[in-house]
């Protein structure tokens, strides 16, 4: 199981989309997963014969559990020490006890406990690892779920576990050293652009700048990795768009978007928000990004500064495009402007490299 980029160590197989003794091909999606943020589909990671699955559908596991098996048909699977396997299909499968379920292995400070009964958990707005388990081997039951459901509760609305995730992961944002540029950018020729490709919008038009910036400055299209610490370059060129959904804040990315004209731009960003609107992620759209573009123009805010994400190094946040007075050559005239303010990892760029960055985005926009 891949990490996924996700806050938290727990993700749900909720269905596989293949069946064992089936044909695989590397990169096609091979099951569905849901994290503590969204559905996500899972690819193969090789091509072969889906010969064996040691985790069924609704298990709890974690990143880099052992889920199963890509091989020949016919090959035959070794038995893991801390993993349970499951017989190819031409074997009979063991049966699990009555009521057993179908969890992960213990694992050093792992809670053990069946999806049902996480379920119930999370459904309460109980954390797991914080029940005391009454059964075998400290595995939280349901009755321990309903005894902490009937105990007196504090006053106050408890966080969902999505908002939980947020909050996670800006606190880990807060302790990276960064900090923000703005510029003022004129849109008289943008604005021509949009007329002329209908649905196209003033997010169409960032993503795709922001992808002929980072082509063009490299040094931006990285980020920082704690192990080293080294820099990863991001290959294909890929650039995040914040999308909030019902309590979630989902960042899904675009693979080249300066790459081809903007009307075949419009439908690949329509898919994506709606994925992401719908709590999912495609794999096309998992990948990641080192700058996100943040759109908050449509609610009328003139600008903002967003924090950078720790796993990215940069975001750009835009403002809504306003009518302005510009002194020109022929006098005062009423302009379209946008403001735009960069926030960067100081960690990955200084404020040099990121000015230029800013200052070449600007450039494509007008």
């Amino acid at each position: 199981m891949p990490s996924l980029g996700q806050t938290s160590d727990e993700i749900r197989i909720a269905q596989w989309l293949k069946k064992p003794g089936e044909a695989v091909v590397e990169g096609e999606p091979l099951l569905e997963v849901e994290t503590d943020k969204a559905t996500l589909e899972v690819e193969a990671s090789s091509s072969g014969i889906l010969v064996a699955i040691v985790h069924e559908s609704g298990t709890v596991v974690s990143a880099g559990a052992l889920i199963g098996w890509i091989g020949e048909r016919g090959d035959e699977i070794p038995v893991e020490e801390d993993a349970p396997a499951v017989a190819p299909p031409s074997a009979p499968a063991q049966a699990r006890e009555p009521g057993e379920p179908a969890a992960a292995p213990s694992q050093p400070g792992r809670v053990l406990a069946a999806p049902v009964v996480r379920a119930l958990a999370r459904e309460h707005g109980l954390e797991i690892s914080e029940l005391r388990g009454s059964g075998p081997g400290g595995r939280v039951e349901r009755e321990d779920v309903l005894a902490a459901i009937a105990q007196p509760r504090p006053e106050g609305e408890l966080v969902p576990a999505q908002r939980r995730a947020i909050a996670t992961r800006l606190v880990r944002a807060a302790a990276v050293p960064q900090f923000s540029l703005a510029t003022t950018v004129e849109l008289t020729r943008a604005l021509a652009d949009l007329e002329a490709t209908p649905s196209a919008t003033i997010t169409h038009l960032l993503l795709r700048a922001v992808g002929a910036a980072l082509r063009l400055h490299p040094e931006l299209n990285r980020v920082w990795v704690d192990d080293g610490p080294r820099l990863r370059t991001i290959e294909p060129i890929r650039v995040g768009l914040a999308v909030a959904a019902e309590g979630r804040l989902l960042v899904p990315s675009l693979a080249d978007p300066d790459t081809g004209p903007l009307a075949a731009l419009v439908p690949r960003v329509e898919a994506l928000v709606g994925d992401a609107r719908g709590g999912r992620i495609a794999a096309e759209h998992a990948g990641a990004a080192a700058v996100t573009v943040s759109n908050l123009g449509m609610f009328g805010i003139d600008w903002f500064q967003a924090i950078v994400d720790p796993d990215q190094a940069a975001i750009l946040a835009a403002g809504a495009v306003k009518r302005s007075p510009v002194v020109t050559d022929d006098g005062i005239a009423a302009v379209s402007q946008i403001e735009l303010v960069l926030s960067v990892d100081h960690r990955v760029a200084d404020g040099a490299t990121a000015a230029r960055f800013l200052q070449e985005l600007k450039a494509e926009l007008e």
